[in-house]
């Protein structure tokens, strides 16, 4: 005879499935079958490929925005945001009132982008100082058009190249963790700055002091425009927190 509970109760999907879709689904992204920034598939058509229910695909979707690994794109769809994979480390983006939080990511950012910028001066390539150079040209465009969101993606650019010139894996990966938090703090930043004159211009200028010291292999003078550049984006960070409107 069934048990009442067992009446009223609707059934339930296999526990361990969203896990399984989940898994699989990290592994195809860390595997590099796809690229920082590119749009995963229609839903539907990872439903039918996978052979579960859209429900169970947004489960595991979820759980992917959860881990930091993809985000909603409005009027794009999922686009992955993170490809490595994934430690033990865990790390909380920062929401926007979230103002302890968000200082603290900045800090974190102080001993790893100093001495990467350190690296990146004694080990940096022509190939490296030229993606840097791109991306700084990136950044000015965005500036002068007032383009918040490609600004941000021209500054990560900019950084991870800079990471990436310490001929250092850790320094890659561990960037690309950090990047997932700093999206928010530099959208936090350069969408009040933008309110603000001058303020553009100046992270511009540290960026290009920074792109100097590691051209000219000096890496003393590496860690001070890196230092400098960290402690102005808190500064300007905290600006940004103060001068938000109250509602």
């Amino acid at each position: 005879m069934a048990l009442l509970k067992d009446v009223l109760e609707p059934p339930r999907a296999e526990p361990n499935l969203t896990e399984r879709i989940t898994r699989m689904l990290m592994d195809e992204i860390t595997g590099g079958q796809y690229q920082l920034g590119e749009v995963l598939p229609p839903e539907q058509v990872i439903a039918d490929r996978l052979g579960v229910s859209r429900t169970v695909l947004r489960e595991a979707v979820s759980r992917l925005k959860a881990e930091g690994i993809v985000s909603s794109k409005q009027g794009r769809g999922l686009a992955v945001i993170a490809n490595t994979p994934l430690s033990v480390l865990r790390l909380h983006a920062a929401g926007e009132e979230d103002v302890e939080q968000t200082l603290g990511i900045v800090e974190l950012r102080r001993g790893f982008e100093i001495e990467a910028a350190a690296l990146a001066a004694e080990r940096r390539t022509p190939e490296d100082l030229a993606e840097m150079r791109a991306a700084l040209a990136e950044m000015a465009k965005a500036v002068a058009s007032g383009e918040i969101a490609s600004g941000v993606d021209a500054d990560l650019r900019f950084h991870r190249a800079v990471a990436r010139a310490t001929r250092n894996r850790n320094y890659i990966m561990f960037f690309d963790f950090l990047a997932v938090l700093l999206r928010k703090n530099l959208e936090v930043s350069r969408g009040r700055s933008a309110k603000v004159s001058g303020r553009g211009a100046l992270a511009q200028k540290e960026h290009a002091r920074l792109l100097a010291a590691i051209e000219n292999g000096d890496p003393e003078a590496a860690r001070q425009c890196a230092r400098l550049h960290v402690e102005n984006t808190e500064s300007r960070l905290r600006g940004a927190i103060q001068e938000k409107p109250a509602r």
